[in-house]
């Protein structure tokens, strides 16, 4: 029996259904057998070295991704600028369209007050014979969007 089996077995005692360790002091004679002297490894001459930095192409991929993404940053930031600027004109447009639409409005309000429509429809009825159409000499036609009508043969009579 050599020295681990008698260790072992005076360890321990089986008490109930627990086992007990006998000896609460730690047995340094073998803690000091487990402690080894580190052994160093040689490397052969023609092992490369280990390297703890970042290599040339590395950095080269990682400033040109910086370059790319500051780029389309600035370019982002000058299109949105960009966008603001016309939402800033067309609100300035709109703003001169419905200025110019209301002096549109109040002239032709101011024309329709001086014209007198009762002289026109007795001078057209009187002095030119002009009278209302029947029901059956109307002609409807479709609207264009400029208000002109263009007519390429005579009306017959």
């Amino acid at each position: 029996m050599d020295a681990r089996e008698k260790y072992y077995k005076r360890a321990y005692e089986i008490d109930g259904t627990a086992a007990r360790q006998l000896q609460v002091v730690p047995d340094y004679e073998r803690e000091q057998e487990q402690i080894t002297q580190p052994t160093v490894v040689k490397q052969p001459k023609g092992a490369p070295k280990l390297s703890h930095g970042i290599d040339f192409i590395s950095m080269t991929l990682l400033v040109a991704a910086m370059a790319i993404t500051l780029y389309l940053c600035y370019n982002y930031l000058q299109v949105q600028g960009n966008i603001v600027q016309l939402e800033r004109d067309v609100m300035v447009l709109e703003q001169q369209l419905d200025t110019i639409l209301a002096e549109n409005a109040a002239m032709e309000d101011g024309l329709n007050v001086e014209t007198d429509w009762e002289s026109i429809y007795r001078t057209a009825i009187t002095e030119l014979g002009m009278v209302y159409p029947n029901k059956n000499e109307v002609i409807t036609y479709e609207s264009t969007k400029n208000g002109h009508v263009i007519q390429y043969k005579d009306i017959p009579e």
